[in-house]
């Protein structure tokens, strides 16, 4: 047997691990990484909403209108025992001819749930990460939506729920606060 230098020995064991290392691929690259998201439409227009940021979806409840300073609220819903407070997606997005009640309602947190009010619920869409891109911001009503998804063939704006709630409890809070109003 020949006996190698050290450094004729380092290099063979670097190689060896090097060739090793090429040969088995890598877990990142054998698993791609998904989004999972819910296809809706707002007065026509597209849209997804990705599944981690809500928690749940419920359908045909009767929402009670009251009064309200916030034009968005379309009044209360009881969900799962609770009262939870309904809110028009369709008013949130910028669309002045949202309808008064929607047929689905998004529910959004599980401390103090809130609940999305949609007419058109599509269906769930699965796809993965590289077809979400960042959206161009052209107007105002495309605030809330910072990511668009290529599913089925159709180009859809993610909405930001994270952003949706955030504005729903600022507006609460000045609602409610005299000096604001």
């Amino acid at each position: 047997m020949i006996e190698l230098s050290p450094v004729a020995a380092s290099a063979a064991q670097l190689r060896s691990t090097f060739d090793q290392a090429r040969a088995v691929p890598f877990l990142s690259d054998a698993v791609e990484r998904i989004e999972d998201l819910l296809a809706i439409r707002v007065s026509g227009d597209a849209f997804a909403i990705r599944l981690s940021e809500i928690s749940g979806l419920a359908t045909d409840r009767k929402i009670v209108a009251f009064p309200s300073p916030i034009p968005e609220l379309l009044g209360v819903a009881v969900i799962r025992g609770r009262l939870v407070p309904v809110y028009s997606l369709a008013a949130h997005l910028g669309y002045s001819d949202h309808p008064s009640q929607g047929r689905w309602l998004i529910l959004c947190g599980t401390e103090e749930p809130v609940g999305l009010a949609i007419n058109d619920f599509e269906g769930y869409v699965r796809v993965p990460l590289a077809q979400v891109y960042t959206a161009e911001q052209k107007d105002a009503a495309s605030a809330h939506v910072k990511h668009v998804v290529r599913a089925a063939d159709m180009v859809r704006g993610v909405v930001s729920i994270p952003m949706i709630m955030e504005i729903i409890q600022r507006r609460c809070r000045s609602a409610g606060d005299p000096k604001e109003s």
